[in-house]
């Protein structure tokens, strides 16, 4: 996660929004919450999350990117679970570009 936070700390101004999504219930919130402190990104819980599209989970961790549309860019199931900064770079700023056309 400190790759997604380095990109969404350069990006958020240009449109790039990010939601980490964990896979603990509700009584690890705390727990969450404490972690994700370290983080300037949101998070969420899978349990108060509609993950319908993304297929069933199947490992963690998994990065997909979906862009203003709301179309899958990126499948994580289908592709390394892991990205860093570079991949992001290519795959996400292109996407970015597209604010305001």
């Amino acid at each position: 996660m400190p790759e997604l936070e380095a990109f969404y700390r350069k990006y958020r101004t240009q449109g790039l929004e990010l939601v980490a999504v964990s896979v603990d219930d509700r009584s690890e919130l705390a727990a969450v919450r404490q972690v994700m402190a370290a983080y300037s990104f949101p998070a969420a819980l899978a349990v108060d999350s509609d993950l319908r599209g993304l297929g069933r989970l199947r490992y963690i961790p998994a990065t997909f990117v979906i862009d203003r549309d709301g179309l899958l860019k990126r499948n994580g199931w289908q592709q390394p679970a892991t990205v860093d900064f570079e991949t992001l770079e290519g795959m996400v700023r292109p996407l970015l570009g597209s604010v305001g056309k």
